[in-house]
């Protein structure tokens, strides 16, 4: 059993022991901000229910399969109407009357509420009835920025997990692990999320195509109207990062692309195309470390020569 969430040692140690004694709680809410890891935490206690192994959840058995591939028959996920964004009294009131039909394949139903502070008040208490007698087979998971966005009543009936933020140190760590970014970066991302892993990736994520993208429609103005001296400059600062490039790169492939699609022009189509097969080129050898100053050198001059 590997626990899928960083930090939050106090919680995994009783989740493990829960799981160990295999005496889990008819019904569970989960909560924490965005980013923290609800919706993980939620998928893994849903998997080790299910799970046929001796170490819950072993990934490998039946259900395991089952469930990571989508479909396992005996879940059953509750999330806000996208038209309204609220969870109305009558999708409750089908829950608790799903409730009390036999599983099909595993020993409990587990009926998994997202969002369930958009339950309205009236889906509340109709889901209250259900956790205060709850069938023998049915299990309810529920995940929730706050308990105070729940009634008391529901909160009560439930066992509550609470996620908090990891140690800054040990969310760039983990971080570190998972994207190429500058240490500085990584840092400065987790110090603005306040060690939320999940909004720390968001903000390197949105922050680097941002960039990317903003120097990538540069690079394709300088190379209508511009002189060499201005690409250069634009792209030589590059070179102190190789994840940096790699996302210019992207960006370039993604402007090209609509350049050739918006052009009229068979002249422009060929020449970006040209360049577009240049930026493929130069991708993959980024990834064998090649030079980034003579990669980036020689992507100015084919923009500039192709005029």
């Amino acid at each position: 059993m590997n626990f899928p969430l960083v930090g939050n040692e106090r919680l995994k140690a009783a989740i493990e022991k829960m799981l160990a004694s295999r005496k889990v709680p008819h019904a569970i809410l989960i909560e924490g901000e965005s980013g923290l890891g609800k919706t993980t935490l939620a998928d893994f206690l849903c998997a080790a229910v299910f799970c046929e192994g001796e170490n819950p959840p072993c990934g490998v058995c039946t259900a395991c399969r089952l469930f990571a591939g989508g479909n396992h028959p005996d879940l059953t996920v509750i999330e806000p109407e996208k038209d309204r964004k609220t969870i109305p009294v009558r999708a409750v009131r089908e829950i608790v009357a799903a409730a009390a039909i036999v599983p099909q394949k595993a020993s409990r139903h587990i009926f998994l509420t997202d969002c369930a502070q958009c339950m309205t008040p009236e889906a509340q208490n109709a889901l209250l009835k259900v956790l205060e007698e709850p069938p023998e087979a049915a299990m309810f998971i529920l995940t929730c920025n706050s308990r105070a966005e729940l009634l008391t009543t529901v909160v009560s009936r439930c066992t509550v997990f609470t996620l908090g933020p990891v140690d800054r140190e040990i969310a760039a760590e983990y971080i570190s692990s998972k994207v190429k970014r500058e240490p500085e970066e990584i840092q400065a991302a987790v110090d603005g999320a306040q060690g939320n892993i999940g909004a720390a990736l968001t903000i390197l994520k949105s922050k680097s195509a941002s960039a990317a993208e903003e120097k990538a429609k540069e690079f394709c103005d300088i190379m209508q109207n511009g002189s060499q001296y201005q690409m250069l400059k634009l792209l030589l600062p590059l070179e102190k990062s190789r994840p940096k490039t790699l996302d210019f790169y992207n960006a370039l492939e993604i402007k090209l692309v609509s350049l050739i699609r918006a052009s009229r022009s068979k002249t422009l189509v060929s020449r970006y195309e040209r360049l577009y097969g240049t930026a493929i080129e130069h991708k993959t050898l980024l990834k064998s470390n090649a030079n980034l100053s003579l990669l980036l050198t020689r992507l100015a001059a084919a923009a500039m020569t192709e005029r």
